[in-house]
């Protein structure tokens, strides 16, 4: 397909602007009848109960039918009102309808402010303790009220949710709100949501954007080795957020990068709410493995108070006679978190002399404790410099820092057959001299920021309504333990030899295993032998997006009304990622030998007490761990009893196969029309979008030159001298990898309204998924901190999808709603990604990567077909009697399914809450269970289905001020991954337990 110029991009704007509206220009005359025949009613809706202005309040002329629904600080508008007396009415649920006898005259534009009395306020009685109930109970009620208006308005299949429904989070974030809402699915560390995907898919099937404009987010650990293109909730707080969309289906003027849906965070503006208002809060949280307010020692080496504190302050105000409106928000939070993991490499190949069918020969446990900083503002400031034009900003700047302290022992037995046992699954003992352990502490200091710019314009001329958008978001990622904690990164795996040990638990189930020398080297006093330190990791990743959109909208009257849309727009992303930890390799030599790390030994005591393992040395004592904090300091006094240890496979793992730099510019333009026929709402657009990709990458000397050249050259064809490497990959200029695709995305939706509270929503839209630049690139990345290692496909290419949605939606009185959503994408090329064993993978380097985890990513052949029911209910039972009138429930289902398995699609899934309010207090309870979910294509692994429950509580002190308690994870939900080999039973391959987080503090507001 030929290519669009940016300048026939301008043309097609222009073009689909100007036609439309010559085609339905009337003649002076007509103009002149219709000023004189009609007139207009604006105004705003206005709540006093929430003191805020209400955006999608229904506002209908009962003479006409004619429907307007109000927009941002509540504005309506109902055009070509013909002269004399009309009848308006008012609805919004969880409000009573208000309705109003207006006169029109002709040519006369009528203004009314209509304010809405809650149908709660109204059923309150006189008394302090009522009006303290009220406060409590409506807020979040009123809040939901807002959010099913925001979605029933909506011409896309979307759930809009409010900031406050699921109750305190003080964290902020708002991965943790999302993941409680139907088709929601959540990628985890330390049971922390981190990512989030929809319907079953991937977060890269997903796209993010505030305000409607995309935004980025830079994280080493996903640029390297998983997903390049994910969003990380960790950047925003949820206490800036005003709502929360979710789109399952997209129109011509979104990106179409979203085949699964987008995720649009709403952020608070001024107008909305009018006049001053402070809230504030402070709040200090505690992780269920170190309750106690003392101190203790931590994953510094040093004791410390393990309780993180925290807090946010929010200003909002209007100025200048009413015409700036600006909402400030700083949070920051710090928690303290525990995990720990075991994880099992097993024998399955039986011979004839041991016909065992599968044997045990590596137990590989993990505990890490981390303290976790995060600190976010945000400013939104909008300005009406005049009648016709609203100057508005977005600025968001967050900055986080992650300190985990990482610990594994490793106990391998040798050979299947040196293994004793015969029920090798529960109770065995080495026998081999290839039996050892190992132990490897690890330090991941990861510092990230990013700041984001989202300035904004809306100018008004005549009936054409101007939109610009623009975007600047850069982020920057590193992990720095050196500097950061005055920490080495990791000192290997430092291994003590020849050694006996016995492992048993009670069951093949069971996760408490007792591990006890038998013989040889004590492993509680020291390693046998030595291994390299790396005293820095070094890996970074930035990302930046540079974006504008402008936009118009215009409505015309030419055989019927029209409102039609168009715009363009242009997206520039800079990816770089490096890893430069190969450059920090030291052995410890004071006396220029290798003595290694048995003089720096931890003071932080070993425990897996999370898993009810324990580890007993011939001594008693626990595996030897070495202390990295005194590892780093000891290189800060006397560099010079440190030996660099840099060699080629260093030097090519830094700068030849580790860096990556990726180019990439989306330019679009859209088309979308949307009109009423009969009861039902419509819209058709299409959109076209360009992709231009540059890869960066070194230009290779073949083998022969490089001989040629004087270096040597090993087996595998590369240098094996660092001279020789650098010659080989620096000597000529580097290559640009293009790629360019373009092509059409057509959308369509329908609306109807079957009943006043019963309606029927159809889309379709056709949408691209691009290739993470990871998925593409030539290098192999170890994730150390996840224990992923991320193998790329270079002939990776687009996935395409059509779209089919449809929702069948009964709205409640006062606030509810029950919703049936059936999904049906047809996926041309899917991406899959597998993750399989070294062994499965085919590893057979030398590096010890048993306990890791292989991702590749292939298309698949042909059309995958996906699909999906969502079922939703809420409601508020406001109209019981008596104690029951607070209560609120809700509950969803979710059901993904696919032709082939698509690794971490969840098949089932349940979310239910109850929240309730009673004069001073009110709770919030929320519980999810998902599925087993299938982790390989073949499906001989999978996740094991799990619950999780979380909770909050706040008690009104007084009309300003609460106290509020919340729990995470109350459940304390194991992750276990599980292996299935017919006709064995399965068993588990991984487990992990994250504790639980509890969280307690005062909040108020001025």
């Amino acid at each position: 397909m030929k290519a669009i110029t940016p300048l026939a991009m301008l043309a097609l704007f222009a073009a689909s602007v100007a036609l439309p509206a010559a085609s339905a220009a009337p003649s002076d005359a007509t103009v002149e009848s219709s000023r004189r025949e009609a007139g207009s009613i604006s105004g705003r809706i206005f709540s006093p109960r929430t003191n805020e202005f209400l955006r999608s309040a229904q506002v209908r002329l009962a003479e006409t039918g004619q429907l307007a629904v109000s927009e941002s600080e509540g504005r309506f508008v109902l055009p070509n009102v013909p002269a004399g007396t009309h009848t308006i009415t008012v609805s919004y649920t969880g409000y009573y309808s208000a309705t109003l006898t207006v006169n029109v005259a002709a040519g006369e534009t009528v203004v009314k402010d209509i304010e809405l009395i809650s149908s709660m306020q109204a059923e309150s009685d006189p008394g302090e303790a009522v009006k303290l109930e009220k406060f409590t109970v409506s807020a979040q009620r009123e809040g939901s009220a807002k959010a099913i208006m925001d979605q029933r308005s909506s011409m896309n299949i979307t759930n809009t949710v409010s900031s406050d429904l699921f109750g305190d989070d003080a964290e902020g974030n708002l991965g943790e709100f999302l993941k409680h809402l139907p088709g929601v699915e959540a990628d985890t560390a330390f049971g922390e949501v981190r990512t989030i995907g929809l319907r079953g898919l991937g977060s890269e099937y997903t796209s993010v954007t505030i305000d409607g404009m995309s935004i980025n987010t830079a994280d080493p650990t996903l640029q390297g080795a998983t997903n390049s293109r994910a969003f990380t909730f960790e950047t925003v707080s949820l206490s800036s957020m005003d709502s929360i969309e979710i789109s399952k289906t997209v129109s011509a003027d979104m990106d179409a990068n979203a085949p699964a849906g987008t995720i649009n965070l709403r952020s608070k503006r001024a107008f909305d709410r009018p006049g001053r208002r402070i809230t504030w809060q402070a709040n200090v949280a505690a992780h269920s493995e170190a309750l106690q307010l003392g101190r203790s020692m931590g994953p510094d080496e040093r004791q410390r108070s393990k309780l993180g504190p925290g807090g946010m302050i929010e200003f909002s105000d209007v100025f200048f006679k009413k015409r700036l409106g600006l909402v400030l928000t700083v949070s920051e939070s710090n928690l303290y978190q525990e995990s720990s993991t075991s994880t099992l490499t097993f024998d399955r190949t039986p011979t004839v002399a041991d016909p065992r069918p599968q044997v045990i020969t590596q137990l590989n446990f993990g505990a890490s404790q981390r303290t976790n900083e995060r600190f976010s503002t945000t400013l939104t400031a909008d300005y009406k410099a005049s009648p016709n034009l609203i100057l508005s900003l977005g600025a968001i700047y967050s900055w986080s820092e992650l300190w985990q302290y990482g610990r594994t022992a490793l106990f391998q037995t040798g050979a299947r057959a040196t293994v004793v046992g015969t029920d090798p699954l529960v109770n065995f003992r080495s026998n081999s001299t290839a039996a050892l352990s190992a132990a490897r502490p690890a330090g991941t200091a990861k510092v990230g920021q990013s700041f984001t710019l989202t300035p904004k314009f809306e100018y008004k001329w005549g009936n054409v309504l101007f939109e610009g958008k623009f975007a600047l978001s850069r982020s920057h990622a590193w992990y720095d333990p050196k500097n950061r904690q005055g920490s080495a990164a990791d000192v290997g795996t430092s291994a003590t030899r020849n050694i006996a040990f016995r492992a048993e638990r009670a069951s093949a189930d069971a996760y408490d295993w007792q591990i006890t020398q038998t013989g040889g080297a004590d492993f509680g006093n020291g390693y046998s032998d030595t291994s390299v330190a790396a005293l820095n990791d070094g890996r970074t990743s930035r990302r930046n997006t540079y974006g504008g959109e402008i936009t118009a909208k215009l409505t015309t009257n030419f055989i019927r009304p029209i409102t039609w849309k168009t715009g363009v727009k242009t997206q520039y992303e800079f990816y770089n990622y490096s890893s430069s930890g190969a450059t920090n390799q030291y052995n410890y030599a004071p006396n220029g030998t290798n003595i290694g790390w048995n003089g720096f030994r931890s003071a932080y005591p070993y425990s897996l007490g999370m898993t009810g393992t324990t580890i007993t040395s011939l001594s008693g004592q626990n595996i030897f761990m070495a202390d990295l904090i005194a590892i780093g300091k000891r290189f800060q006094d006397a560099p010079n009893e440190f030996a660099y240890t840099f060699t080629p496979a260093n030097y090519t793992t830094a700068f030849i196969t580790s860096p990556r730099r990726y180019e990439e510019t989306i330019d679009a333009t859209f088309l979308m029309g949307t009109t009423k026929v009969g009861r039902a709402s419509i819209r058709a657009g299409v959109r076209w979008e360009q992709t231009s990709g540059d890869a960066t990458e070194l230009a290779q000397r073949t083998a022969a030159e490089v001989t040629a050249a004087g270096f040597p050259v090993g087996a595998n064809g590369r240098a094996t001298t660092i001279p020789g490497l650098e010659y080989q990959f620096f000597s000529k200029p580097r290559a640009h990898r293009l790629n360019r695709y373009d092509d059409f995305f057509p959308s369509a939706s329908l609306k109807y309204p079957i009943s006043k509270n019963l309606d029927f929503q159809l889309g379709y839209s056709r949408t691209i998924r691009r290739p993470a630049f990871k998925d593409v690139a030539g290098f192999f990345n170890v994730n150390e901190q996840t224990l992923v290692i991320a193998a790329p496909n270079i002939g990776l290419s687009p996935e395409y999808s059509d779209n089919i949605s449809a929702r069948l939606a009964y709205y409640f009185e006062p606030v509810g709603i029950l919703a049936l959503n059936l999904y049906q994408n047809h996926v041309n090329g899917l991406m899959v990604t597998n993750t399989l064993t070294a062994e499965q993978f085919g590893y057979d380097g030398p590096e010890d990567y048993s306990a890791y985890e292989f991702q590749t990513t292939a298309n698949s052949s042909g059309t995958t077909e996906i699909q999906g029911v969502e079922l939703e209910y809420s409601q508020s039972l406001s109209f019981l009697p008596g104690l029951f009138k607070g209560l609120g429930i809700r509950g969803s289902y979710t059901y993904n399914s696919a032709e082939i398995v698509v690794p971490d699609m969840v098949p089932h899934s349940v979310a239910a809450g109850v929240s309730y309010g009673y004069r001073r207090l009110n709770a919030n309870v929320n519980w999810l269970w998902k599925d087993d979910v299938a982790i390989v294509v073949d499906d001989t692994s999978y996740r094991r289905s799990f619950i999780t429950l979380d909770a909050s509580a706040s008690i009104q002190l007084t009309k300003k001020m609460s106290l509020f308690f919340s729990a995470r994870n109350l459940t304390n939900a194991k992750r276990i991954t599980m292996d299935r080999f017919t006709p064995n039973a399965p068993v588990w391959r991984s487990y992990q337990v994250n504790g639980v987080t509890y969280t307690c503090g005062i909040k108020g507001r001025f």
